[in-house]
């Protein structure tokens, strides 16, 4: 390892291995760095592990164990994952001042938009910055990942206004009534018009069967009598849809609007007249 990536290495350390390393260790807490690091490579701590490593290889230690020791770190090194946070407000801000714990342990007080040394395997952050509930995040850190990025977003983001021209309005009870009403309506006229042909059909029928005024035969009396019957249900139907038309206009047309519109509907013998402003 170069001296200056040697150096950064240790400058990585906590406190309490440097407080170790500047006690110049025994032989004994060598060997036992040393076998603490095996114990937390296999259990896949390896921030532990390469805090071992360090310490085993201080200069107090044995040379051959200390040799041992620098080159396991060049390994570690390279197995640990970093990752960096970035942190916003809902309005897309960024944030610093944003404490970050991983399974209940302090990463950083603070976000500095530097890669923090994070083991392998799932964890739970939790990030907490004044004024905002705090944000938790379940993550699968991959080993070796370098510099994974991840955007914390704290708050909801603001919400515009929506002015009345553009809120939607609701149809209301009555103007579904109207419309229910109108399909009846269309249906009864389209019932109308097929039994008004068929009562024209059937009388065409019947005249030819019986072209004076006493009917020879029996089936010109049932055809007069089909075409009574076909003429009755279109006449039936023909009113019925009028009178859904009718009033289907009359309830969507009279149902409250937005303010300032107002409708006048006039029904008359045959017509129906409608005029408003919207």
């Amino acid at each position: 390892m170069r001296a200056s990536a040697w150096a950064a290495t240790l400058a990585s350390l906590p406190l309490a291995a440097g407080a170790a390393r500047a006690a110049n260790p025994t032989t004994a807490d060598c060997i036992a760095a040393s076998d603490a690091s095996l114990t937390a490579g296999n259990e896949h701590k390896l921030r532990a592990e390469r805090s071992q490593l360090l310490a085993c290889a201080a200069l107090g230690c044995p040379s051959d164990v200390r040799k041992e020791c620098m080159r396991r770190v060049e390994e570690v090194n390279t197995q640990i994952p970093t990752i960096i946070f970035a942190a916003k407000d809902g309005r897309g801000n960024d944030l610093g001042a944003v404490k970050v714990t991983m399974d209940g342990e302090l990463l950083t007080s603070r976000l500095e938009g530097t890669a923090l040394s994070i083991d392998p395997g799932p964890h739970s952050f939790t990030f907490e910055t004044p004024g905002e509930p705090p944000v938790t995040r379940s993550l699968l850190i991959q080993e070796a990942q370098k510099e994974r990025r991840e955007v914390i977003v704290f708050g909801a983001p603001p919400t515009t206004p929506t002015s009345p021209a553009e809120t939607p309005r609701a149809l209301g009870a009555q103007r579904l009534v109207a419309l229910v009403a109108g399909g009846v309506g269309l249906v009864g006229l389209g019932v109308g018009g097929v039994s008004g042909a068929v009562a024209l059909s059937d009388k065409s029928d019947a005249q030819t069967l019986c072209p004076t005024s006493r009917c020879p035969t029996q089936a010109g009396l049932t055809k007069w009598q089909s075409t009574a019957t076909a003429a009755n249900v279109s006449t039936a139907a023909f009113i019925v849809g009028a009178v859904g038309v009718v009033g289907a206009a009359v309830l969507w047309f009279t149902a409250p609007g937005p303010r300032g519109a107002s409708a006048q509907v006039g029904v008359g013998l045959g017509t129906v007249q409608v005029a408003g402003t919207w």
